[in-house]
């Protein structure tokens, strides 16, 4: 505890030596458009590589944690994003990346302009330290680092340890075939969902908190994607993806067997409407035989291949000028055989046997942004996730539910390089039976206050 005291309060003045900083070097009216940089523009001068990254933290309260328990971690679950209550660090991270000169910006969009006729490379990066360090590991590379190592009989994120991660380091490549192609390989967030984890920079999102569909999803993958302009004209931009991949946040496979993941995406000319179909798939059940059942990403363990399968279909347009609309449908399966040796870790009970059957998920999320000046944007969002056999949000929570939740929140931006983001969240179950996942087990309903303050350099 006092190491991580001493890690918020570095991380606070850090902060406010970069805001001082970040106020002093870029006010509005100065005709700069970039951030404040640490770095300066000479090494991406001398070799086009940029470096950049952000710093968050936050602030949160609710209404169903005695206080002894909010001075533990993870007390706001199964709120996610603010999952902790007071001072939290969420991440510092910093980012290398060489772009490349495309059409097509992989797990994103196709974007307007014409086609590049000239072959282009390049990389990205990332280091994440903080809370969000944890979730961001992946099975068989950064969770095995000594740092992030948790005491024994301690639940990872349970304290307010910080955690260290490398959510992100692949190579791309553009080519100059068809309408354009790129091809990226290494280890990289799915592109799969709205919402595309892991979090690059937090501020085009209004809300500091995310949704239960966010933690559904498929996070990092490793492995490789292809992505291609398959129209461009008068109808729109429409590209498609494909990849193969170990599984989810996987590079030490546990079932000896590859996910795939993919995409269709489709803009209008004006850019304003967007239409994303994107999934994965692949079995995700740990093999009898590996010697660490990867939890809490997988929880089944089976001889036999247990397909997980996530699919999102999203739908973002502009109404008006000021306003921006997103609507985004979720449906997804972890299968089960229900033979004897197909288990749920969690929930097997051997004195009744109840091999793991499957289990199915689904969601709407809707939530619409008015942007007020270009300093004030306002949001509101709705939720409904309905997990009545509790396999899609573990870890935080694998209480079989319903879950809503209703959010509202702004975004400030104090200048170029820092935004402020304060919000009001209320969530309840319906469906849960009785068994509670708020305040520790103890309610069916949680009001959350939170607060982060996000600067870029």
């Amino acid at each position: 505890m006092k190491h991580t005291k001493i890690c918020i309060a570095c991380a606070a003045l850090i902060a406010s030596t970069m805001a001082t900083n970040a106020l002093a070097q870029n006010n509005d009216g100065d005709g700069n458009d970039k951030p404040f940089s640490l770095f300066g523009d000479a090494l991406e001068s001398a070799t086009g590589i940029n470096a950049f990254g952000f710093l968050q933290l936050g602030y949160s309260s609710n209404n169903t944690s005695t206080h002894d328990q909010a001075t533990a971690g993870h007390t706001n679950f199964p709120v996610a994003g603010a999952a902790d209550e007071g001072l939290q660090l969420n991440a510092l991270s910093l980012a290398l990346e060489k772009p490349i000169t495309t059409n097509i910006l992989p797990r994103i969009t196709p974007t307007p302009g014409p086609v590049p006729w000239d072959f282009s490379w390049g990389f990205r990066t990332e280091l994440v330290y903080g809370r969000n360090g944890l979730p961001a590991q992946m099975f068989g590379f950064d969770s095995q680092w000594a740092a992030n190592a948790t005491p024994a009989g301690v639940v990872p994120g349970s304290t307010r340890q910080n955690y260290i991660a490398m959510p992100q380091a692949f190579v791309q490549a553009y080519f100059p075939v068809g309408l354009g192609v790129a091809a990226m390989f290494g280890r990289f967030g799915s592109g799969v969902g709205h919402d595309i984890a892991p979090e690059w920079r937090p501020g085009p999102n209004v809300f500091y908190t995310k949704t239960y569909t966010f933690v559904a999803q498929p996070d990092q993958v490793y492995g490789g994607l292809l992505s291609a302009n398959l129209m461009r004209n008068e109808y729109g931009f429409l590209a498609g993806e494909l990849g193969i991949v170990k599984g989810r946040q996987n590079l030490n496979d546990n079932n000896n067997s590859n996910s795939t993941i993919g995409a269709l995406r489709w803009r209008s000319t004006d850019m304003n409407t967007w239409i994303d179909y994107s999934f994965m798939t692949g079995d995700e059940q740990n093999d009898p035989t590996v010697n660490n059942v990867q939890m809490p990403i997988a929880r089944i363990i089976s001889a036999n291949g247990q397909k997980r399968e996530h699919h999102s279909l999203s739908v973002g347009f502009k109404p008006a000028d000021a306003w921006q609309a997103n609507v985004e449908l979720v449906y997804g399966k972890q299968s089960g055989d229900g033979q004897p040796g197909t288990i749920d870790v969690l929930t097997f009970n051997p004195a009744i046997g109840n091999f793991f059957n499957g289990g199915e998920y689904s969601a709407v999320v809707a939530q619409a942004v008015y942007t007020a000046s270009d300093k004030l944007s306002y949001g509101a969002r709705y939720e409904n996730f309905k997990d009545t056999k509790g396999v899609a949000l573990f870890p935080v929570t694998a209480v079989p539910s319903e879950f809503n939740a209703v959010t509202l929140g702004l975004t400030y931006k104090i200048n170029k390089s820092a935004i402020l983001r304060p919000e009001v969240r209320y969530d309840w179950q319906t469906g849960n039976n009785g068994i509670n996942a708020f305040g520790g087990g103890t309610a069916d309903k949680q009001t959350t206050l939170s607060t982060d303050l996000v600067i870029y350099f």
